[in-house]
């Protein structure tokens, strides 16, 4: 089955007004720029001179003080720029963290979308877009707010309407900024192809359609890559991942990248969870609303192989593999048992006291396949592990643990470049000494139940990395539900993506 289509978005940059005609110019104004009633800001004045006194109409009669995301419209004085004049508030901050402006775009997508507007002027007079970076953080989130993961019973007029594409113009003088944008493409697809495996219904988007997706994203770059199936998995000796699978019907799929540029200094492996359906197993989740999301237990995995594409789109110099472990966790006769005890690709022996915890029983596998077999610089893996982890950070921000401290620097500067919010957490001795087990090298849920969910599933997974320099991502609170972050759908977020990308670029410097 093939991936949905998306609305299309042609993007285009402009230093001035000049030839725009556009439906509607969307202008985000600083709070800091208007007293009352009246405009401030020189830069704002002028392009009200521009646009025939329309902003200045509205800030004096439309009781818009630019609060954050206050928005007002009036039919445009200059009809040659544009038909009608968006105003969209950005509060009155010094600074900006690159959210913010993500934010800004999502919702100049939404009022696009509202207005039916097919072309689209963009405007960065304000403090919020004042450099490239928050630019490309606005196009982003533009693209982000016209996704949409189609209907299975979409009529014609709505086939029509997503067919019909959005022409989008930045209009900014700042230097470099038509680069920045165009580069951003690579970033923006990425973001699409792991938002639409994310919202895949579970039936549809299954462990091979996710990987044959991937492998063929990868042959038009010409990407060594591998795919394993339940055979080449019992060769290994991968007994971890095949017991969470064993209950499924769908196979289980590996899914290895691999980006060699000419010249690099590190290599990394990324890697990634990837329960396409997670039912919880014998230890089923209950009630059974919890399942209602549990098609996202794939969102490391879609974070990693997608993220990778841009990697290799933008030619970075760095090394990077990265890795898909793709499986259900469901319910027959032949699943994996509380009280099982599996011995694992790393030799290294687990006790299951809980088949929920199955995310860290596969990844076991996965990371020491990474350690042992790629032998990398850095290993930093993506899943969503815990719900301990939305209860810390909710729906805003992933957990970061790191057992080595350049990474973790590495990673947390990352995040601040993208907008991608993490926070460091520590792994104390007393939880690692916790997940030891009785019968077995280890558990999998730790000896003090409920005690420390995320910190022991951290403790648990650094167990198989043969001690490279690693890091574990709870994405658990922003792989999807991102309404608190100002996402207009509780669709998959695409979170990781630009993480990964800055990771690798970090990198490359």
């Amino acid at each position: 089955m093939s991936l949905p289509k998306l609305k299309p978005i042609n993007f285009s940059h402009q230093n001035s007004s000049t030839n725009l005609n556009a439906d509607i110019a969307v202008i985000v104004v600083d709070e800091l720029d208007l007293e009352k009633g009246k405009i401030k800001s020189s830069e704002l004045q002028k392009l009200d001179s521009e646009f025939g006194g329309t902003i200045s109409n509205l800030v004096s009669f439309a009781d818009f003080e630019a609060k954050w995301l206050q928005t007002t419209s009036s039919i445009a004085a200059n009809q040659k720029i544009a038909k009608r004049i968006i105003l969209i508030g950005a509060g009155k901050k010094q600074t900006y963290f690159p959210a913010r402006a993500r934010q800004v775009g999502i919702k100049s997508a939404e009022v696009s979308l509202a207005t039916k507007s097919t072309s689209v002027a963009f405007y960065s007079c304000s403090t919020l877009l004042a450099t490239k970076e928050q630019i490309v953080q606005a196009r982003l989130g533009f693209a982000m707010g016209v996704y949409k993961y189609p209907n299975s019973n979409t009529n014609p007029e709505s086939l029509a309407e997503l067919e019909t594409p959005i022409n989008l113009t930045f209009v900014s003088s700042l230097a470099g900024c038509s680069d920045a944008l165009n580069e951003t493409k690579h970033i923006e697809d990425s973001i699409n192809l792991c938002r639409l495996l994310q919202d895949a219904p579970p039936n549809v988007g299954t462990p091979k359609y996710v990987a044959e997706h991937i492998i063929e994203q990868a042959a038009k770059l010409n990407i060594k890559s591998e795919v394993w199936g339940a055979q080449k998995l019992r060769e290994k000796g991968f007994n971890a991942m095949l017991a969470v699978a064993s209950g499924s019907a769908q196979e289980p799929q590996f899914v290895v990248l691999e980006y060699t540029p000419k010249n690099y200094k590190k290599t990394i492996a990324f890697v990634g969870k990837g329960l396409t359906m997670d039912t919880g197993g014998y230890s089923i989740k209950s009630p059974s609303t919890h399942q209602e999301g549990m098609k996202y237990d794939m969102s490391g995995s879609a974070v990693t192989l997608s993220s990778f594409l841009a990697i290799a789109k933008l030619k970075l110099p760095v090394r990077v593999f990265a890795i898909g472990a793709l499986c259900e966790n469901m319910i027959d006769a032949h699943a994996y048992r509380v009280g099982d005890v599996i011995t694992t690709y790393s030799g290294k022996t687990i006790e299951v006291l809980n088949t929920d915890a199955e995310g860290r029983v596969v990844l076991s596998d996965a990371l020491h396949y990474a350690a042992k077999d790629l032998k990398p610089d850095y290993i930093v893996e993506f899943s969503t592990l815990t719900g301990a982890m939305v209860t810390t950070f909710g729906h805003i921000g992933a957990g970061v643990f790191a057992f080595d401290k350049e990474l973790e620097n590495i990673i947390i500067s990352a995040a601040e470049a993208t907008g991608e919010r993490a926070y460091p957490l520590p792994v104390w001795e007393e939880v690692v000494e916790d997940t030891k087990g009785n019968i077995a090298d280890l558990t999998n849920i730790g000896n003090t139940r409920g005690s420390a969910g995320s910190m022991v599933g951290a403790a648990f997974l650094n167990e198989f990395v043969n001690d490279i320099p690693f890091a574990h991502i709870d994405i658990a609170g922003v792989a999807n539900d991102n309404l608190s972050i100002g996402y207009p759908k509780k669709n998959g977020a695409g979170y990781g993506v630009q993480l990964v990308v800055g990771i690798a670029k970090k990198l490359a410097e």
